[in-house]
């Protein structure tokens, strides 16, 4: 079973987004930072990490800058989940070789569609 890490510092868009993947048969842990989603990767594996942008202290950007710049981490493949679609968050999250990015509201089977080209 494909393992995701969803970080997003809003309780109810970790409920939603993990009720769809676990309804579609992935394995689902959750981070409410950046903060908390690199000290996960400290201890923990994941096929994937569903990345909201907009966090306080720590924003999506530099999480995974900070996860990029880990020698001791996989290259993990991470998808933002975000309703911050502005060009220069765009720009960036390309920049660090994200794997997507699905802007908020989002429909659960696009959430799926994305998920599955990446991590099948």
């Amino acid at each position: 079973m494909k393992k995701i890490l969803v970080v997003d510092d809003d309780e109810m868009n970790l409920k939603i987004a993990s009720f769809i993947l676990e309804q579609n048969h992935y394995y689902v842990d959750t981070a409410s930072s950046g903060m908390e989603c690199l000290a996960y990767l400290k201890s923990a594996s994941v096929d994937l990490i569903l990345l909201d942008v907009e966090m306080p202290v720590m924003n999506g950007i530099r999480t995974l800058e900070l996860i990029r710049e880990n020698g001791d981490l996989p290259w993990i493949p991470v998808m933002f989940l975000t309703a911050d679609a502005t060009e220069s968050t765009v720009m960036a999250a390309g920049e660090l070789d994200a794997a997507g990015y699905l802007k908020k509201p989002y429909l659960p089977d696009d959430l799926l569609e994305r998920v599955q080209k990446i991590i099948g």
